[in-house]
C-alpha cells in the first residue's frame, strides 16, 4: 500500500523535485515527466543506469493539486 504525501506549502504548486523526492521514497531513483493523465501530473518512477527494469506493473507517480501518490493496480491496468 503506498501513502499519499503533501507537499504543498500554502497552496503553491508541487515542484519536480518533491516528485522526485517521493520516487526515492518509494525506492527509485528518479521520475520523468509523461503528461496529463485524467485530472493529474503522471510520472514515470525509473531506476538509473542502462540496464532494463521490470519489477510489475506499470505504475506511475500521479501529482494533483498539493498531493502526489503512486498509482493503483487498477489504474496501472486502465493505462496499458
Amino acid at each position: 500500500m503506498y501513502l499519499e504525501i503533501n507537499f504543498s506549502k500554502g497552496g503553491e504548486p508541487m515542484k519536480k523535485e518533491s516528485i522526485i523526492s517521493y520516487a526515492k521514497q518509494q525506492g527509485y531513483d528518479n521520475a520523468l515527466y509523461l503528461g496529463k493523465w485524467k485530472e493529474y501530473d503522471a510520472f514515470e518512477p525509473v531506476f538509473d543506469g542502462a540496464d532494463v527494469s521490470f519489477v510489475g506493473l506499470p505504475f506511475m507517480i500521479l501529482a494533483k493539486g498539493d498531493a502526489v501518490r503512486m498509482s493503483t493496480s487498477e489504474e496501472a491496468f486502465e493505462q496499458i
